[in-house]
Parts: structure tokens; C-alpha cells; sequence
């Protein structure tokens, strides 16, 4: 009997889409051979369409909803929670380690989760200043956020690349390369979810092939990048990036609140104050 084997494709704009350019490349995990989308710059540009669409529907959901649809992913990963466990020890976990590592990526979709609806009263402030005015610091999601995840197999690791900027309203295009079976395996449980299409797009491929591609977009706001790139790479990305005034963060944080910081804008508003 002939298997026929899973077919995995690039996650946009809410639908399951193969690579433009057709071309895949082959990842092998305990002697078996995975089949993956090789993006291509075409790719790149219908992600970054879904994600300014998908951002206007997750920025102008409610906090409260988007705790919600947060939540009810966390429900659906434990649900699912055999088949990430048998994927990881495919990679060459063990079973132990396959298990904390879906344990704790349930336990911190939960934390974004009740950060959802919080988050605002603690990034923002009231700023002391000297006249009868009322001057306060506003936070806003800074847009489109591309996020290349790190190198270790890990769901855990996947998500944390994801769920800071998502938190706080930013759409997310997430690129994987290493870690790529796992990320479309997860867009699974993002296409049965309750995420507005576009809101979070998931790619494969090799990262040096669309570098300059992703860095010169003028519509990506933000580039994060959880993998450590040679100095060449970064710098390049730097220089790119700089010419539409794009943030670039390296390795950024990954804990607490601090993990939030970098995805936001702040506006400042001033008011007088009541006599």
C-alpha cells in the first residue's frame, strides 16, 4: 500500500496556500522526509496585504475578546496535546521534554491571555509636568510585525516569537526555517481558531533568501528576530530597514512585560485639567 504523505503548506490570510514560486525544500526528522513551502519574495507581498487586513481586524477587536480568542487557543493546543508531543519526539525530543514543552506553551498563551485586557494600564502613564495640564502617555500597536523564529524545536519557542506583539493588537507574519514543521502543524489549530483572517500568517522557508525582500518592505513596521544572524546579516537588515524608518530588534525579550515594549508606539496627549 502506497502512504500517501501530509502536504504542508504556507498559512495565509486564513487559508493553507503553497509557495508561489512551487518550490520546497526537505527537511528529514527520525528518517522521515518533510516536504516544505520555499517562500518567495511574491510570498512575502501577499502575506504583508493579509497582515495590514488582518491588522485592522485584530487592533480594533476589544481587549476583552482578544483575552478570549487567546485563551480558547490554549484550550485547543491541550486538546491537541498527543499529536504536538509525538511531532516533537519526531525532532528528537524525548517524551519528558516533548511534554514540558507543550506544558509550558499552554501556560503561557494563558499569561498573554490575562495580559490582553491589562496591558495598557501598565504600559502606559500619566506624566507629571508643570502647568494645568493633564499629560498622558498612550500606547498603541505599532502595525505589521515580522518574526522570524529561533533555531531550537520548540512550541514553546514558536510562540513566544508570536504571542507579545499579537497581545497588544499587532497582526504577525511568523517565519520559520528550522522549526517550520512544528510552525504549520500550529497553524492547524490557528485556522480552527477564532483569529480574524490575516491576524497571523505562518511561512517556511530559508530566511537568506528573502532577507533583503522582508528589511526593505516599506509596509512590515517592525522585524524581530529570535534566531541569532551572523554580523553581516544584521547589519544588513539594519541598513535596509532604515530606509522606511523600520525597528529592528534582535533577541528581543521574551519575559514578563518587557516582552510587549518593543511593539508598541507611544502618543502623547494633553488635556487641561478641570477648575
Amino acid at each position: 500500500m502506497i502512504e500517501i504523505k501530509k502536504t504542508y503548506k504556507n498559512y495565509v490570510g486564513g487559508k493553507y496556500v503553497r509557495s508561489e514560486s512551487g518550490k520546497t525544500y526537505t527537511k528529514e526528522l527520525k528518517n522521515e522526509f518533510y516536504e516544505l513551502p520555499l517562500t518567495s519574495k511574491k510570498d512575502i507581498r501577499d502575506a504583508v496585504t493579509s497582515s495590514k487586513d488582518g491588522y485592522k481586524k485584530w487592533s480594533s477587536t476589544t481587549p476583552y475578546l482578544r483575552m478570549q480568542i487567546l485563551y480558547r487557543l490554549s484550550e485547543m493546543i491541550e486538546g491537541n496535546k498527543e499529536s504536538y508531543v509525538e511531532l516533537l519526539m519526531h525532532h528528537g525530543l524525548t517524551k519528558q521534554k516533548a511534554n514540558k514543552d507543550i506544558d509550558e506553551s499552554i501556560q503561557n498563551i494563558v499569561w498573554f491571555a490575562g495580559l490582553a485586557d491589562k496591558w495598557e494600564q501598565l504600559a502606559g502613564n500619566l506624566n507629571p509636568v508643570s502647568e494645568e495640564y493633564f499629560n498622558i502617555s498612550h500606547q498603541n500597536p505599532i502595525g505589521v510585525v515580522f518574526s522570524l523564529s529561533g533555531s531550537n524545536l520548540s512550541l514553546n519557542e514558536l510562540l513566544m516569537s508570536i504571542l507579545p506583539a499579537l497581545t497588544v493588537g499587532c497582526s504577525v507574519i511568523s517565519y520559520s526555517e528550522e522549526n517550520s514543521v512544528v510552525a504549520l502543524k500550529f497553524a492547524e489549530d490557528i485556522n480552527n481558531s477564532d483569529f480574524p483572517s490575516g491576524s497571523l500568517n505562518i511561512l517556511s522557508g530559508k530566511f537568506e533568501n528573502i532577507l533583503d525582500d522582508v528589511s526593505k518592505h516599506v509596509e512590515i513596521n517592525l522585524v524581530a528576530l529570535h534566531k541569532e544572524l551572523d554580523n553581516n546579516g544584521l547589519k544588513s537588515i539594519e541598513e535596509n530597514a532604515s530606509e522606511s524608518v523600520k525597528r529592528v530588534f534582535s533577541q528581543p525579550s521574551i519575559e514578563g512585560l518587557s516582552s510587549i515594549l518593543p511593539y508598541l508606539e507611544t502618543k502623547t496627549v494633553w488635556h487641561p485639567k478641570g477648575t
